[in-house]
């Protein structure tokens, strides 16, 4: 359901991913606080890197982690990117999911991204 979310994001230009990562920190934030969210998206981009090496790097400070993020997507083909960044993204929702359940993520991401983009995700995932 993330990765149709990810391809489905309204305005989607090559700063969609940035935009999307900021969004949901902003929110969640607000409930496990920066160290909470920097060490789940460090985490999540450990594991994505198994799958995508090129995401691998030094970390980068909590406000440059996604332009870092968004830099690297831009330096690879755009279907590589588009994966990648599908699959960073999945797995740091899984982890959320198992951390705070179901229910509480999704509500944290329609607030984050909005109604069209969960609900346009969710409908397509069912057929």
């Amino acid at each position: 359901m993330i990765g149709q979310a990810v391809r489905r994001a309204p305005g989607s230009d090559d700063d969609v991913d940035l935009r999307l990562w900021q969004s949901l920190a902003l929110e969640l934030r607000v409930i496990i606080g920066e160290r909470g969210f920097e060490s789940m998206y460090a985490r999540s981009l450990h594991l994505a890197a198994a799958a995508s090496p090129w995401l691998a790097s030094e970390t980068a400070q909590s406000g440059d982690a996604f332009a870092l993020l968004a830099a690297r997507l831009k330096q690879r083909p755009a279907a590589e990117a588009q994966a990648a960044s599908a699959a960073l993204l999945n797995i740091f929702i899984d982890t959320l999911i198992v951390l705070i359940g179901e229910l509480l993520t999704y509500s944290i991401l329609r607030k984050a991204w909005g109604d069209d983009v969960v609900n346009q995700a969710a409908t397509e995932h069912r057929t």
